[in-house]
């Protein structure tokens, strides 16, 4: 891809730094899950900590930033709403089910407990982003003038954020309806916990609104031809509007709560949900995204295709992808039990090796997506065979899951119907919910399947001389 000059007046046409932004996301999003997922826990440093939490509010703020370019026509008119609502309301789709039972018919019946119907109504990042740009959709399309909506939007933005600590105070929502009590807030509700509510999640896609649309002003539309700012420009506005969201936020982040009606232990669990904390981790954002694009623009150019732009432009599909290898694949059952990758059993190098690998294999399949794009008729024969076979996933599938854990019901970690009548069978002593409570029950049941052994299992069966 050939980047834009930093001099040059020519109206941009496309925003590398928020196509960078959001590739380098989705690259870190996959250490993010690996490291979370594997590491023993205590080992993640702050600074990792810090930068891993960038993710979010980066995508989130990238959506809301596009919006505002793809909405608003160079001539001041709106888009149809058409097209992007069949985008989002597949992109929600797709976020539901990513927290559904599962994909198959046997995790929709004999796997299914009522927690994980529960679960389908967790809010994550992908409902984040569809409900806030629905309501910037809205917002735009009921003011209709992009200034006007940039000051509205960046209004909420800040009212968001300044309600968001009141918001998240313990029992508010509470009890409400479970397909929109996790947009309020993150605290527990019935056994679920929302991962991205609107309260502040929203204010990072409204800020990034306002953004795109002092974009769309100063580098897209054209004052007689020309644009009003050069890219270079625009980074260095971009940078120094980091810098002053980042010493604010800052400034005032450990003093903002001070003197609100919060307990005090409660002040640590809401910083993140401060107007503060808010413009820190956009100052950060905004500092990235000028460097990247300063890079970019002088960079040498290698052969071939760039991998961080190819996961920008398929970030769904790597969203996707990436979660189903992990959480899909490599946790299941039988191959955890195999391998030993269960959770956070893994030091650094095997962690930093699976994180390698899956990114790897990610950042692939972007590329070879990309390819595929070029031809949409191959597109649509790879997309119609993928849906079959989907099909023949959810009519097949998850079956010999049922039947391992109908054999060997003391590995079983989810409270399934059928697991009473399973120990039954199998002479074990009952438990309320099938699950088992005896430690070396599970070992035993372990070593016969040769499975890999934690220590702590070894142990319990050395001490017992089994």
């Amino acid at each position: 891809m050939q980047s834009q000059p930093l001099h040059d007046l020519t109206p941009s046409k496309r925003c590398d730094w928020l196509d960078l932004i959001r590739g380098w996301a989705v690259i870190v999003m996959i250490e993010v899950h690996c490291v979370n997922v594997w590491l023993h826990k205590g080992l993640i440093p702050e600074w990792l900590n810090y930068l891993n939490g960038l993710v979010a509010p980066s995508f989130i703020l990238a959506s809301g930033y596009s919006l505002a370019l793809s909405t608003f026509r160079p001539d001041g008119t709106l888009r149809p709403f058409g097209p992007t609502a069949r985008r989002l309301g597949f992109i929600l789709l797709c976020a539901y089910l990513l927290h559904a039972p599962g994909l198959t018919l046997a995790e929709w019946t004999v796997l299914a407990t009522p927690q994980k119907y529960r679960e389908l109504f967790k809010i994550d990042v992908l409902q984040c982003i569809v409900y806030s740009l629905l309501i910037l959709q809205g917002l735009a399309r009921l003011i209709r003038r992009p200034a006007a909506y940039a000051w509205v939007a960046g209004t909420l933005a800040v009212g968001c954020a300044l309600a968001a600590p009141y918001v998240w105070q313990q029992g508010v929502a509470d009890g409400w309806w479970m397909p929109i009590r996790g947009l309020v807030n993150g605290n527990p509700d019935r056994g679920v916990t929302a991962l991205f509510p609107l309260f502040t999640w929203f204010s990072f896609a409204a800020f990034g609104s306002v953004l795109g649309v002092l974009y769309r002003h100063v580098r897209v539309l054209p004052v007689a031809g020309r644009a009003r700012w050069t890219e270079a420009r625009w980074l260095g506005a971009l940078a120094l509007a980091g810098l002053l969201c980042l010493a604010w936020g800052t400034w005032k982040g450990k003093t903002w709560l001070w003197g609100g009606p919060w307990a005090d232990w409660e002040l640590g669990r809401l910083h993140n949900h401060t107007l503060p904390s808010v413009l820190q981790r956009m100052g950060f954002i905004c500092l990235g995204g000028a460097f990247l694009g300063w890079f970019e623009a002088v960079r040498p150019r290698l052969p071939g295709p760039n991998p961080v732009m190819a996961a920008s432009r398929e970030s769904l599909l790597l969203y996707l992808l990436h979660l189903n290898l992990i959480f899909g694949l490599l946790l299941a059952d039988p191959i955890r039990l195999r391998t030993g990758w269960d959770w956070y059993a893994l030091g650094w190098a095997g962690t930093l090796t699976l994180t390698a690998l899956l990114i790897g294999l990610n950042l692939a399949a972007g590329i070879g997506w990309q390819r595929v794009r070029k031809d949409p008729a191959r597109a649509w024969r790879l997309q119609r065979a993928g849906l079959m076979a989907l099909g023949v996933w959810f009519v097949a599938g998850g079956w010999i899951t049922y039947h391992h854990f109908r054999r060997s019901p003391e590995l079983a970690t989810e409270p399934y119907a059928f697991l009473p009548a399973a120990r039954a069978r199998k002479g074990l002593p009952p438990t309320p919910d099938g699950l088992s409570r005896d430690p070396r029950e599970a070992a035993r049941e372990k070593a016969r399947l040769r499975g890999k052994l934690t220590p702590e299992e070894r142990r319990l069966l050395d001490s017992k001389g089994e």
